[in-house]
């Protein structure tokens, strides 16, 4: 088990202090935030992520984030954009994926195959940046200050903590339990519906999925013990709580980017100071943003009554955060508090802000947040790796310089000042089918003047039809599913407008990707012999399309009423082609959703039935070739697709269904005079392959 805190927004490979990790900005090895989403060694195939952020950016969070954890091999940069859609409709069909994102910023996304929930705090934000990684062998949790956006995974200066818990060696399953229950909380305050085929369901699944998973490993206690925050629950108060015996803290030294304007700015360093020791020497410092002006004053981002009230009852020291941080140039946003006494070191790091919302909270007011708390003894080596963890600064300001201008930035203003959907406009589902549909629920309290519409497109909904709360179905008749709806509603200042994401009903059911519609039975063919991975035989396949003209008909008119060289020289490469089917549909699977996706996918066994009847040019030879894949199916041994985690029930029902589904496309086919003794070959096979 190990636990990584980096710093930096280049995160650092770990020093190793026993069986923990810290990682140090002076480390001379790097290691990148976004390493954090790669599988550690055996961590087995992916199947659940479930992230939180405040700012979001879905472009990112799919191609940089998901792409690791999914350890898919393209990238829309690097690869044709062919390879990178089919390898990812392919890793996503067997993994679940929801962000949770505060709804001033889930405003987009790139894909049905994954979720967006929007979540709204009363008089608070979702500002917790969590991410729950889970493989088939391994789970992980990163809690830092940083969002799921570019800034926050490669330019800012940010801080991260992990807590990692494996099948063989266990971990801390505490604190794993414990992030769990907090991202239970997190999605009781998300927007959607609840009920079979809806996206917070679904995420509900997957974190008890986690939970079931975690609940048979060995529980190992950790150094870092994980501190949420919520209006009911104080940060702050949960760190006093932790504190061990021996004496008070007697210095605290905090790294904030935003704090509190004047009227609330003095309650979170109130806080600070009552868990300080009331006698003796005490001392608090702040590390700030500061910043230069045009005509030579200087802006700290800082409350000076904070400061003011600090000095009243210990020594205050405020220090600049430099803006180049070993190498690079980087924007403050990391978080970070410590409390030290004699004998103890404590560092609180994570999403929460010096703010009142951020470590205090109230019966009125409080934001979610995720922390990771480290306590660590003064005799012990490791302690000397959290001073190093902190930014680099210079010299302490003057608090009493003339130059000094105090004006704090409020945590709301990150990312822009956006007004969130109203909760009134609870969600938006695209239900795959003939015909698709379109499912949008609004609640009560509707605005005034609304209107739902496409993006730069049709209006679909609005308040001058008289649209009220309810669930409102529309026909999807366009050829693409939507990704987001624009909303568009009267505010007292004006129209306010917001991208809403729409989820998907049932992900099964969702069709294949352009590019993978209408594959000919010779390109599914050369897909299915081919030893390649998926998306790199697909892509040369459709690569081929451009390069040479498709002939499967001989051009020798003597061979080409050949109907039995033909069905000869067709059957060759089908036979090919079925065994490594056979062969793929053997390979472990851990959900059913993963196994589904092979037996139904666009290059599955149904995708080539559909193909068998599409195409055949000779009488019998399409119920020939559907009794032959019935066959093909029914020699796949359950033993080997189980060693993922399936049950062999499960496995058994679905090649059962995939078999009935082959033969029911037989029942249309004519029978001939000519064709009668094919016939009853077909009815065997199936009947064989039933039988198994």
């Amino acid at each position: 088990m190990e636990q990584t805190v980096s710093t930096a927004q280049r995160a650092f490979l770990p020093h190793r202090f026993g069986d923990q990790h810290l990682s140090s900005r002076k480390s001379p090895e790097s290691r990148k935030p976004l390493d954090l989403w790669v599988a550690p060694e055996g961590a087995g195939e992916p199947l659940i992520c479930v992230a939180t952020s405040f700012t979001f950016d879905a472009s990112f969070f799919e191609t940089e984030c998901i792409g690791r954890f999914l350890q898919m091999d393209t990238h829309p940069s690097e690869s044709s954009s062919v390879a990178y859609l089919i390898e990812r409709e392919e890793k996503l069909a067997a993994a679940k994926v929801c962000a949770l994102v505060d709804r001033r910023h889930a405003r987009d996304k790139m894909s049905l195959r994954w979720d967006v929930l929007g979540v709204l705090v009363p008089r608070g934000i979702l500002h917790s940046k969590v991410s729950l990684l889970a493989w088939g062998n391994h789970v992980r949790v990163i809690i830092g200050s940083g969002n799921l956006t570019e800034p926050g995974y490669r330019k800012n200066l940010e801080v991260f903590g992990v807590i990692d818990a494996s099948r063989s060696t266990g971990g801390d399953v505490t604190a794993i339990n414990a992030t769990l229950a907090f991202l239970d909380s997190a999605i009781d305050s998300a927007l959607g519906e609840n009920g079979e085929d809806t996206a917070k369901t679904r995420v509900r699944q997957s974190v008890a999925e986690v939970r079931r998973r975690v609940s048979r490993w060995t529980d190992v206690a950790g150094l870092q013990q994980p501190i949420f925050g919520t209006r009911q629950v104080s940060v702050i108060t949960q760190v006093g709580a932790h504190w061990p015996g021996g004496g008070p803290p007697r210095s605290a030294s905090i790294v904030s980017p935003f704090f509190d304007k004047p009227g609330r700015d003095r309650l979170a360093i109130g806080k600070v100071i009552d868990l300080l020791a009331k006698r003796g020497k005490r001392s608090i410092e702040f590390s700030v943003r500061v910043d230069q002006n045009p005509d030579g004053s200087r802006r700290v981002f800082a409350p000076k009554g904070m400061v003011d009230d600090a000095r009243r009852v210990c020594s205050v020291s405020v220090y600049p955060v430099t803006g180049r941080q070993g190498e690079d140039v980087r924007s403050l946003h990391a978080k970070m508090l410590m409390l030290k006494s004699e004998q103890v070191s404590a560092l609180l790091i994570g999403s929460s802000n010096f703010t009142a919302a951020g470590i205090v909270g109230s019966d009125t007011f409080g934001n979610l947040e995720a922390n990771l708390l480290y306590i660590i003894k003064s005799t012990d080596s490791r302690a000397n790796a959290l001073e190093k963890l902190w930014p680099e600064t210079g010299e302490s300001l003057d608090l009493d310089a003339s130059d000094l201008i105090w004006n704090p930035e409020p945590e709301e203003a990150e990312g822009g000042d956006l007004i969130p959907l109203p909760a009134c406009f609870r969600d938006a589902t695209f239900a795959p089918g003939a015909p698709s549909r379109l499912i949008v629920a609004l609640g009560s309290d509707l605005p005034k003047s609304w209107t739902i519409r496409v993006p730069h497109g049709r209006k679909l909904l609005g308040s001058a039809e008289g649209i009220g709360a309810g669930r409102h179905t529309i026909e999807w008749d366009e050829s693409s599913p939507p990704f987001v709806l624009e909303v568009s509603w009267g505010t007292v200042i004006g129209e306010a407008v917001s991208d809403w994401p729409v989820n998907v009903g049932n992900p099964a059911e969702l069709p294949p990707p352009d590019e993978l519609r209408g594959l000919g039975l010779e390109e599914l063919l050369a897909i299915l012999s081919s030893t390649r991975p998926l998306y790199d035989a697909v892509s040369r396949v459709l690569a081929g399309r451009t390069q040479k003209p498709k002939q499967d008909i001989d051009l020798d008119p003597l061979k080409r009423h050949d109907s039995q060289a033909m069905l000869l020289r067709r059957t060759k490469r089908v036979s090919a082609a079925l065994d490594h089917l056979r062969e793929r549909l053997e390979r472990p699977a851990l959900t059913k959703e993963a196994y589904e996706w092979r037996l139904r996918g666009p290059v599955g066994p149904l995708a080539l039935a559909d193909a068998f009847v599409r195409e055949a040019t000779l009488p019998g030879e399409a119920g020939f070739y559907l009794a032959e894949l019935a066959l093909a199916i029914s020699r796949v041994n359950p033993s080997a697709v189980i060693v993922g985690g399936l049950s062999r029930s499960v496995v058994k029902g679905c090649l059962a269904s995939t078999i009935a589904e082959a033969k029911r496309r037989i029942e249309g086919l004519s029978s001939m005079e000519d064709t009668k003794s094919l016939d009853s070959y077909i009815q065997a096979a199936f009947g064989q392959a039933e039988a198994k």
